[in-house]
């Protein structure tokens, strides 16, 4: 049975950039004599052979919403004429192909910032693309027989806050006949996934399917390749540049899993009806960046009441909501599933509060764009609902805050300036989060200071050359390690110069590696074996500091705890984990024996060469690395 439904909700997540309104200043006329020109060729690493079609986007940073882009024509040249001087990302990308940033040595690493000057033509450009890795393959059930409907996941291990966490990179339904096919993944090590719920299947565009055997199939516990319900204890799969592996291969067994029944008790005035409220699980403290609600239905019953099957054991989030006239009412607490059925979960949804709020600046107010942003997210969840709230006259109201604890981000401030205090009622919350409960009523003070310090310089390898595609990395002593928000990073230009800038006064430390995960500095473990290899340097309020530093070298080559592991240096994680190495990068996990056996097949797979050295830019003194000059898209 196939049918269509509307959103079941407005969006989860807000995205705060959207939120922003771009600049509308039409651009400025220049005299030709002052226009700028970015042209090259766009090839593949294998054998430079020319990729057409490929589209080309040159973005401005000053002005967001002016992006030109071009298309490259049969020979893979492109040429971008009329550009304005100024600061710009350069990127391409094509179907088939890992995107590519202008300065990237790594699909990981991050690009370099373009500085035109007035009349500058920046020819010979040469990137050079890297081929999408696939992994294949096939989910069973207990009896060996094809799992339709199965959601299967490619995912990484990344950084996020300093914690070792997986993002999912493709998530893809298994077929009739119980196979996937995970493709557009870069180079790199994967954790595969699998996964079956019972109920509705999405099979396309806002349609969904209904399987018709799902009343009579048992519950399964999500497996990570080859066999563990814990990551922990799962194989990573290494894919090289182009590759695809096949014959990755599932089984789900049942679980045993009960049910939570509950009821929904409206306490909004005005509203008696509890149909259309939206009941949802979250699983918490869950090692997943993102994803979808473990459970969510809709209440139908008039009195409330709600079932949901087919829950695992342990700890979750359940809340109940409903969106009307603009407005969020909800209910939310903390629950524990052990070996049976919990029952008698009661939610008594009610409205949040308003928080008024204010802004302060310490220094001449000075915005980034056209308008100041505050938000706030829970600390306790990844799904947010609450939509930014403009500065108008130097106020701002926050509504439907529900009891919890939050961070507050303010949003369009000038590059210089840094929130310097968070008051919520008498209590600073800039450090710890601000608490609400109902019954409280407090108000917010922001004070935002526009005279952030600034730390610049230049960024070179061991032989005093300049370096591009690397992370510069600002990071707070050792008593504010646990202050995400003095953390900073930023990607050197072409010409290898770094700035730093909305810096809080504090002493500090600067990195910056050959080769490093994005955010593993905020990882204690991680940062404490290139402790003595950072660059002291102390700030205060509008101080403007030169520092040229050395690059480290790789972060993997640099740890040699835990075989050479930097996920937190955890022995007795890495004992039973395993890396099936199918590809040029080197595992970071000893492998073992009794690693399951894979087919891998190469699609136009690099070759190392000496041809693959890239070549300076024409009329440039100083060697620009824009594409991929080595093995695994190196």
């Amino acid at each position: 049975m196939k049918f269509f439904i509307p959103a079941l909700f407005p969006l989860l997540l807000v995205d705060i950039a959207s939120a922003q309104t771009a600049s509308s200043n039409p651009p400025i006329a220049r005299p030709k004599t002052e226009e700028c020109s970015v042209s090259g060729i766009v090839v593949k690493l294998a054998g430079g052979e020319p990729v057409k079609t490929a589209t080309v986007q040159l973005q401005n940073l000053q002005d967001l919403a002016r992006t030109t882009s071009v298309v490259t024509d049969v020979s893979g040249r492109f040429e971008l004429r009329g550009i304005d001087p100024g600061r710009y990302w350069l990127k391409v990308s094509r179907t088939g192909f890992v995107t590519q940033e202008y300065g990237q040595r790594t699909p990981n690493d991050p690009g370099a910032e373009i500085r035109l000057s007035a009349g500058q033509n920046l020819r010979d450009l040469l990137f050079r693309l890297i081929p999408w890795g696939v992994i294949s393959g096939r989910i069973l059930d207990e009896e060996g027989e094809p799992l339709p409907w199965a959601q299967v996941s490619a995912l990484r291990e990344v950084y996020s806050s300093g914690k070792r966490k997986l993002s999912p990179e493709a998530l893809v339904p298994t077929n009739d006949l119980g196979d996937f096919r995970l493709f557009g993944l870069k180079p790199g090590r994967y954790f595969v996934s699998a996964k079956y719920k019972a109920g509705l299947h999405i099979v396309g565009r806002g349609e969904v399917r209904e399987d018709d055997n799902d009343d009579f199939r048992p519950e399964f516990m999500p497996i990570y390749y080859p066999n563990s319900p814990d990551p922990a204890r799962a194989s990573t799969i290494a894919l090289k540049a182009g590759e695809e592996i096949t014959s990755v291969e599932i089984l789900l067994r049942p679980v045993a899993t009960y049910r939570i029944r509950g009821r929904v008790y409206n306490m909004v005035a005005g509203r008696r009806s509890n149909t259309g409220v939206i009941v949802q699980l979250e699983q918490r403290n869950s090692n997943i960046t993102w994803g979808s609600p473990d459970r969510q239905l809709n209440v139908e019953k008039t009195d409330g009441s709600f079932e949901i099957a087919g829950v695992l054991p342990g700890s979750y989030t359940l809340s109940a909501f409903w969106f009307e006239d603009g407005r969020r009412y909800q209910a939310r607490q903390s629950i524990e599933v052990g070996n049976a059925d919990l029952e008698g979960v009661n939610l008594a949804i009610m409205s949040g509060i308003t928080i008024p709020g204010r802004i302060v600046w310490d220094g001449k107010p000075s915005l980034e764009r056209d308008e100041l942003l505050v938000s706030i997210a829970a600390a306790d969840s990844m799904v947010s609902f609450n939509t930014p709230a403009r500065v108008v006259g130097g106020s701002f109201v926050l509504r439907d805050v529900f009891d919890g604890t939050y961070r507050l981000r303010v949003i369009g401030q000038s590059k210089d300036g840094y929130v310097k205090s968070v008051r919520y009622g008498s209590s600073e919350s800039l450090d710890s989060g601000f608490t609400v409960f109902r019954g409280t009523q407090s108000s917010l003070e922001v004070t935002i200071s526009s005279r952030g310090a600034r730390i610049q310089g230049a960024v070179m390898d061991k032989d005093n050359l300049p370096v591009t595609g690397v992370w510069v990395v600002l990071v707070p002593d050792e008593a504010h390690r646990d202050q995400s928000r003095l953390f900073q990073k930023a990607a050197p230009d072409q010409f290898g110069h770094y700035l730093l800038r909305g810096i809080a006064p504090g002493d500090y430390k600067v990195f910056s590696w050959d080769e490093v995960e994005d955010g593993a500095w905020e990882d204690p473990d991680f940062l404490r074996t290139f402790e003595d290899r950072g660059q002291k340097v102390s700030v205060e309020e509008g101080d403007t500091k030169t520092l040229d530093i050395v690059t480290i070298g790789k972060a993997s080559e640099g740890l040699k705890l835990c075989g050479g592991n930097y996920s937190g240096c955890r022995e007795e994680r890495m004992k039973s984990r395993r890396t099936v190495t199918l590809g040029p990068y080197a595992p970071m996990r000893p492998a073992s024996t009794g690693s399951p056996r894979l087919s891998a097949r190469s699609r136009s797979t690099p070759a190392s060469s000496s041809s693959d050295k890239l070549k300076p830019c024409a009329g440039s003194t100083r060697f620009i690395p824009v594409g991929y000059t080595g093995r695994g898209g190196r």
